[in-house]
């Protein structure tokens, strides 16, 4: 049974994409300025993952799931953060890497320090960069293109709305808004990151009981709910994870599902998400979840049609005068490159 206390652990589900999983061991193991241990669970009966993690790295600890999920990460992150517990390796903070995203250099150590700086803080978070390898097929890759760029949006929105939350507590000094912003947009607002771009303390892992394994996709998103209404939530203002899009046989954007297929998957992420208000109507109270619903979606209106335009203008503006005086966490120039 392990007794030493690493400062990241890394648990990473996978399910028979031996090349994306190398890359996102690889970037784990290029971290500089934290210890690290990882945890790779294969999903996969016939374990084909295994002969990938062993030609990477003899110390990364590889698992069979004894009970194949069918496709519920939920699940298959739970084992491995339970199996960690039942073998005594303890960590600082966990990181629930998905197989198909990267770490960008330096991270770890940027993110243990951020940490150390905000000890209320339960998790950090940052900005998800899109990218994709392209098909040699025109046709998938005019998929592709479109994904990519349908992802750029939504993660530079993200970006902008998570950068003015941070600023309203740490340049006007409202902390207590801050707060409440970060909570309110976890229960009624849209995903600010998602499962490899944010890392928890492990004892607030431990805390939450893990993931709830009845949910099988916006998983993550019910998890880290809890975790920012429990724990509170830090801004780290640049890249978190690579965020893989355009590959065929990805959970969410299922490339080449027919019309139907990604109407099913529509429908059955919208009961999750709709179980997922009442579970928080319960919790919370239908009269406080109503009045916060309210005040938000008149708040993100405002930031929508008025101020993240203006930071937008203002953004680019400065840029082309001088870049050095950038101040926005990231712009639309920085999801040009396609890598990583």
């Amino acid at each position: 049974m392990s007794t030493h206390i690493s400062d990241v652990l890394v648990i990473v589900p996978t399910y028979r994409r031996p090349e994306f999983l190398a890359a996102a061991l690889r970037s784990v193991l290029s971290q500089s300025g934290a210890t690290k241990q990882i945890i790779v669970v294969d999903d996969c009966p016939d374990g084909s993952a295994r002969e990938v993690v062993t030609s990477i790295d003899p110390g990364i600890i590889y698992l069979k799931n004894p009970q194949p999920s069918g496709g519920w990460p939920a699940k298959v992150r739970n084992y491995g953060f339970e199996t960690s517990l039942a073998r005594g390796i303890r960590s600082r903070f966990v990181h629930f890497l998905d197989d198909d995203d990267t770490v960008p250099d330096g991270h770890y150590e940027h993110v243990k320090q951020a940490f150390a700086a905000h000890p209320n803080a339960g998790v950090m978070f940052g900005v998800l960069k899109p990218f994709a390898e392209f098909s040699e097929n025109w046709e998938r890759r005019r998929r592709q293109e479109a994904q990519l760029t349908q992802k750029r949006k939504v993660f530079l929105h993200a970006a902008r709305v998570a950068w003015i939350y941070h600023h309203i507590g740490a340049t006007l000094k409202l902390g207590r808004l801050r707060r409440w912003l970060y909570r309110s947009h976890a229960i009624v607002g849209d995903h600010l990151f998602l499962c490899s771009g944010a890392m928890i303390r492990h004892e607030h892992v431990v805390a939450l009981g893990g993931f709830n394994p009845n949910i099988r996709i916006t998983e993550d998103y019910e998890f880290f709910t809890r975790a920012i209404l429990a724990h509170g939530a830090h801004f780290l203002g640049r890249v978190s994870a690579n965020y893989r899009v355009g590959s065929v046989d990805s959970l969410w954007n299922p490339l080449e599902l027919s019309q139907q297929g990604q109407l099913d998957h529509f429908d059955e992420a919208q009961r999750f998400l709709t179980a997922r208000y009442l579970r928080l109507q319960s919790d919370i109270g239908v009269v406080k979840f109503k009045a916060t619903r309210f005040a938000f979606e008149r708040i993100s209106w405002l930031l929508d049609t008025l101020v993240i335009p203006v930071l937008d203008h203002f953004e680019l503006a400065t840029f082309r005068r001088d870049p050095a005086r950038r101040t926005a966490p990231i712009a639309l120039g920085d999801f040009r490159h396609d890598e990583p």
